[in-house]
């Protein structure tokens, strides 16, 4: 019988060159995925051969600590609103927390109805607010000297209870109605910059409406409503969320905000959210 002399002959050289070039290729493809690209890092040190391997092969060598120093974690409350804490808050006495205002009088007014444009009026707050706010205090999460004191005076019983007390008063802050959504028919294209930022935000600043936490209409959990506050005590508060000196905000959200405020924005907002309040003459300065 005559030797085949076609392509798949036993003679025919081209199928092991072939198989030959493909398993060169695949070496050196594995040489410089796994040995040499897998090395380099952006913005760090190359890697040794090893790791650079194990990289290729999207498993980790590592089998110790970091050894870049990590920021040491900081949160800005200690609440958690879990069922116990809305539980205890709930549950606050009245009358109790009548007893523990009498040491608010000095400061917040009698019934929490304050005649200073440095202090918030309390009468009227919800409750889980100013029981965030002295827990803040306690933790040391907000700092102002006498209310530190007076916060870690009191126990987280006695925090409900003061906090059901001035919440239950009404010559205060207006009260909240049930209807807890934004109002709306107001946009982007308001003059008024109070108006625009209050009931629309700011959206290319990535601002959004604040009566979506502060009202008039919405409500967040822990946020206080700011309507018929102190106008020089909310410009103050948000100077001092700008300039990082007040930090107990959930996820940084209003240091971020207060930032991106002009000073001009930042009057407004605390005109157009005090306009409801009596405020006191100045008292000349001596």
């Amino acid at each position: 019988m005559a030797r085949d002399q076609g392509s798949l002959s036993i003679d025919n050289p081209w199928p092991k060159i072939g198989w030959g070039m493909a398993a060169g290729i695949i070496i050196i493809a594995g040489v410089i995925g796994f040995g040499v690209l897998s090395r380099y890092q952006l913005n760090n040190g190359n890697l040794d051969l090893w790791n650079a391997i194990c990289r290729g092969l999207g498993v980790t060598s590592d089998s110790g600590p970091a050894a870049a120093p990590q920021p040491v974690l900081r949160t800005s409350t200690k609440i958690a609103w879990t069922g116990e804490t809305l539980a205890r808050i709930a549950a606050g006495n009245v009358d109790h927390g009548g007893f523990v205002a009498l040491n608010c009088v000095a400061c917040h007014g009698q019934g929490g109805v304050s005649s200073s444009t440095l202090i918030p009026t309390l009468a009227g707050v919800d409750a889980a607010v100013i029981y965030k706010q002295l827990d803040d205090y306690r933790s040391g999460k907000r700092l102002w000297g006498v209310m530190g004191a007076m916060a870690k005076s009191l126990s987280p019983q006695q925090s409900a209870d003061v906090a059901a007390y001035f919440a239950a008063q009404r010559n205060g802050l207006p009260p909240i109605g049930s209807n807890r959504l934004p109002e709306s028919g107001r946009s982007l294209r308001e003059s008024d910059p109070a108006q625009r930022l209050v009931f629309a935000g700011d959206p290319q600043r990535g601002i959004p409406p604040c009566s979506a936490c502060h009202g008039p209409g919405g409500y967040k959990l822990g946020a206080p409503a700011l309507r018929g506050q102190r106008a020089a005590y909310i410009e103050r508060q948000l100077a001092a969320f700008a300039q990082g000196m007040r930090e107990n905000d959930i996820l940084q959200q209003m240091r971020v905000i207060a930032k991106l405020l002009t000073p001009e924005e930042t009057r407004a907002l605390a005109t157009f959210y005090g306009a409801n309040s009596s405020e006191p003459e100045a008292i000349p300065a001596r």
